[in-house]
């Protein structure tokens, strides 16, 4: 079933309560009574095309309007996934390396075990930060000067400093798939680890990465299916210009 401006946001969290993350990354609190998806952006200043088109691709897996998303302003796809990358690094992340602490701390539980599992986490959690930061100081600065190139046809010193040093085509190649890494971890723990005796807790860490990962397929896909494909586009025009 389609979200649809005119559903009541409550019953779209009842509908699918995996949307809360994905609804509060365009600030968006709960406590919205009876208001409608329509009433509740009109509220917010948010884009109500984008807002619908980005929560039914969460919802439904096999929905992905790409043409329309790629119509959507950069700045706002950009404004979304930095929301994104704030969840994983305060949220996200911490809640599942807490969770392997307690493990780690639990009693009676065999230490090599977890301090493998903590070790390989790790590595993974350094991968995923390093990662975003590169996108956060250096793809997205980019992404947002060739719009503004683009949508005044003046380059200021700065945007041109900033488009003669980078390319989205060089990032294309460059994009790591740091769900990999994720997956091996899941791997491990699942087929090749001794479980613990606290295995409540090693079953709620396996959930969170399994969401996590999801989270990550997601944003991947607005990443290589929307905002590649549309600074590529853009790249041409600006290369018109110089």
């Amino acid at each position: 079933m389609r979200i649809t401006k005119d559903m009541k946001m409550a019953d779209v969290i009842q509908m699918n309560y995996m949307l809360i993350p994905v609804i509060y990354r365009f600030g968006i609190n709960l406590g919205f009574g009876d208001k409608t998806v329509k009433e509740i952006c009109d509220e917010t200043n948010i884009d109500l095309n984008f807002f619908l088109q980005l929560v039914n691709t969460y919802h439904d897996k096999d929905y992905f309007p790409k043409e329309e998303l790629q119509s959507i302003p950069s700045k706002d796809i950009v404004a979304y996934l930095k929301m994104t990358h704030s969840s994983y690094l305060n949220e996200k992340l911490t809640e599942i390396e807490d969770l392997i602490e307690s493990l780690q701390h639990a009693e009676a539980e065999d230490e090599k075990y977890i301090l493998l599992i903590r070790n390989f986490y790790e590595g993974y959690k350094n991968e995923l930060t390093e990662h975003i930061m590169h996108e956060e100081e250096v793809v997205f600065p980019y992404v947002l000067a060739v719009e503004e190139i683009c949508n005044t046809g003046l380059i200021s010193d700065r945007n041109r400093k900033i488009y003669e040093s980078f390319s989205i085509s060089r990032y294309q190649d460059a994009h790591d798939d740091v769900e990999e890494k994720l997956m091996d971890l899941k791997t491990i723990m699942i087929k090749y680890l001794t479980p613990p005796l606290n295995t409540s807790l090693y079953h709620k860490i396996i959930q969170l990465l399994f969401m996590l990962e999801q989270d990550l397929n997601y944003h991947s896909r607005i990443e290589d299916k929307v905002l590649i494909p549309k600074m590529i586009s853009m790249e041409k025009n600006v290369t018109e210009l110089i």
